[in-house]
């Protein structure tokens, strides 16, 4: 987000002898800092030639007031998929409460991000949150690329993985969900996967292994792609598992899928918990109100949303202390397991 060699806060701060929000707020023209500290970190500003950021000073003066939401998913999957649509609805909402314009930019997987990246460098928004993005060779690097500050909803993978990023604690979901199922009594479990080219589905698959594991289990395992199709597709490939007692349990990495697959079984006359546990992930209004209603983890959009916004200008104003934040995992509790 700077360019490196470029002097920093930091560095007019120490050099000004002053604390770095003192420093920021001088640079900004912020009132409230004495004579004396503004002129030290003035001439400090002067003699490093520090360039305040951009970004900073477009947010400061509304040069554009417009954060772009990216979300690298084919188009059917961003109007299908219910976390996704949660998510950019809690963004919309929280920028309009501070007057800052939202666009939405469906990333280029072809091209790796390069394409999106460009968009981004050409000065139309102050900054970026990605939502959703996949393994794909370069494309984090592509947005980091843009020169402008971007946070990500959920962990990306780097070579040099950014700290700009908010996510569930996924490893830690995995657990609960696995440790719900033992407590429930399963011990032949199976896992419905979202796609492992992401980092969600891939923690959510580490943690509940690792639970397992400690049990002697070796779970089922179906890679599903977190859209109905493929919850469905698992649900119909899980049936003669569970109607054979094969299957007692299966935790689906999303309620999406998870629905899916319960319908599957139901259409079976398979029962739910009664012939296979399920314990699913998103804590969405469909599992609240499902038939029986799913024991859910919480995946809370609103959260992560909000997080993301504030990462994001603590980033444009400077402030940002480099570090990621880490949703804890919820289990909530219904009827399903």
């Amino acid at each position: 987000m700077r360019m490196p060699g470029r002097a920093t806060l930091e560095d007019v701060a120490r050099a000004a002898g002053v604390s770095r929000a003192t420093a920021s707020r001088v640079v900004r023209g912020d009132a409230g800092v004495t004579a004396k500290k503004t002129k030290a970190v003035q001439a400090a500003v002067a003699s490093l030639g520090y360039i305040p950021n951009s970004a900073a000073r477009a947010l400061v003066s509304h040069r554009t007031g417009t954060i772009a939401v990216i979300i690298p998913e084919p188009d059917q999957m961003i109007f299908s998929d219910p976390f996704l649509t949660r998510t950019v609805q809690a963004i919309s909402r929280d920028l309009d409460a501070v007057d800052i314009q939202l666009v939405m930019a469906f990333a280029d997987r072809a091209g790796h991000g390069r394409r999106t990246a460009k968009y981004l460098r050409n000065g139309s928004v102050d900054g970026a949150i990605v939502i959703s993005h996949h393994r794909f060779s370069g494309q984090v690097e592509a947005f980091m690329s843009a020169q402008i500050p971007v946070v990500f909803i959920g962990r990306p993978v780097a070579r040099d993985t950014p700290g700009s990023w908010v996510d569930l604690d996924n490893i830690s979901a995995g657990r609960i969900a696995a440790e719900r199922l033992l407590a429930c009594g399963v011990r032949r479990p199976a896992i419905i996967t979202g796609p492992l080219d992401m980092v969600a589905a891939h923690d959510r698959l580490q943690g509940f292994r690792e639970v397992m594991g400690r049990e002697g289990i070796d779970p089922v395992l179906l890679e599903g792609a977190f859209t109905a199709d493929s919850g469905r597709a698992a649900g119909e490939a899980l049936a003669p598992r569970i109607e054979s007692g094969e299957v007692d349990g299966v935790f689906s990495s999303s309620d999406l899928m998870g629905l899916e697959a319960m319908a599957a079984w139901q259409a079976r006359g398979l029962r739910v918990p009664e012939d296979v546990r399920l314990v699913s992930c998103d804590n969405s209004p469909e599992a609240a109100t499902a038939n029986p209603p799913l024991t859910s983890i919480e995946n809370p959009s609103d959260v992560l949303a909000g997080a993301a916004i504030e990462m994001l200008q603590q980033i444009l104003d400077e402030t940002w202390d480099g570090q990621p934040v880490l949703v804890p995992a919820r289990l909530v509790v219904r009827q399903s397991c």
